[in-house]
């Protein structure tokens, strides 16, 4: 069975307006595929798509070689969580609370746990007692990618997880997505910072109006890296 993440020619709308159309992706666990591309290009769009959180999906949207399909929360049962832009947190809970009502256990030795997300961010170990809604914004980002983590999913789709952040904050969530991928998660990163993406990517595609227009492996991007940025504007 193929373990993939698999868009097939999927378009996708919010009520008449299309805003994918037939994008075709393929995300292989345990790698980190950077989406890129300005903004208002469908980059979120495709992590709420495969999320099941648009009005209408043309295609087929495959985990694992299974239909994906369904409520939001059953497509997370599927395995595969989303980390929004906007840091959900529950904030009148603890952060230990709010780590604890996330973890789910596969069973498997690479499970992710309460001890191995304190580990990963040490400053979440000096907070598990307070609640979540006093967290500063890079605190309350660490939490949201802990949780996605401690559900144990095959794929973990993160939006601009780093938008905003300090530069330590910056290099904790970078720590967590390669901890992903050594726990074979697949990751689709959504990005801004190129050199971020770069740091960790194994594959890099760019979209322009609901489309992918350039696709390529880590070697080939950082054979020409000027040549790459370019492809990140339109003209």
């Amino acid at each position: 069975m193929s373990r993939a993440l698999q868009l097939d020619n999927v378009s996708a709308f919010y009520g008449s307006s299309q805003i994918l159309h037939s994008l075709t992706l393929t995300v292989e666990q345990g790698t980190v595929a950077c989406l890129l591309g300005l903004n208002g290009m469908g980059k979120t769009t495709t992590l709420r798509t495969v999320m099941g959180l648009v009005d209408r999906i043309e295609g087929r949207l495959l985990l694992n070689g299974r239909e994906l399909e369904g409520t939001t929360c059953q497509r997370a049962r599927m395995g595969v969580t989303l980390v929004p832009e906007d840091r959900k947190v529950f904030a009148n809970l603890t952060v230990q609370e709010n780590m604890e009502v996330a973890e789910r256990r596969s069973g498997k030795s690479t499970d992710f746990t309460v001890q191995d997300a304190t580990r990963l961010f040490p400053r979440l170990q000096e907070r598990l007692g307070q609640k979540a809604g006093t967290l500063s914004g890079g605190e309350q980002q660490m939490l949201v990618v802990a949780r996605a983590m401690l559900a144990n999913p095959d794929y973990m789709l993160l939006d601009e997880p780093t938008e905003g952040l300090a530069p330590n904050y910056v290099e904790a969530i970078k720590e967590s997505i390669v901890a992903a991928r050594e726990r074979n998660i697949g990751v689709v990163l959504v990005e801004q910072s190129l050199p971020l993406a770069l740091a960790v990517g194994d594959t890099f595609h760019v979209m322009e109006n609901g489309h992918i227009v350039y696709s390529g492996s880590r070697d080939e991007v950082l054979a020409d890296t000027v040549a790459f940025e370019k492809k990140l504007t339109v003209e």
